[in-house]
């Protein structure tokens, strides 16, 4: 510890005020609480409407699915391996 305070006292002045300002910062991020993110909370007719959009886009990409296995839209890859 004594080593680090007369190493500390050594520096110049323009160093202190930057390692101040940056222990500053450190304290202000480790504080608990939002920075500065506000909680949303949906409203029925957001969850209604969320929901239906994911309903929709399952249809849709069931229906997809079974129209291109259908049709033979579906390539299958030769080999074993993805790269």
């Amino acid at each position: 510890m004594k080593g680090f305070l007369s190493a500390l006292l050594s520096k110049p002045a323009a160093s202190l005020r930057q390692l101040e300002h940056d222990v500053e910062t450190v304290i202000k991020v480790l504080q608990p609480g939002p920075l500065g993110v506000v909680e949303h909370k949906f409203s029925a007719i957001e969850i209604r409407q969320a929901e239906a959009a994911v309903r929709s886009a399952i249809e849709n990409w069931k229906r997809n699915t079974d129209l291109e296995s259908r049709h033979g839209f579906v390539k299958h890859k030769e080999g074993g391996s993805s790269s």
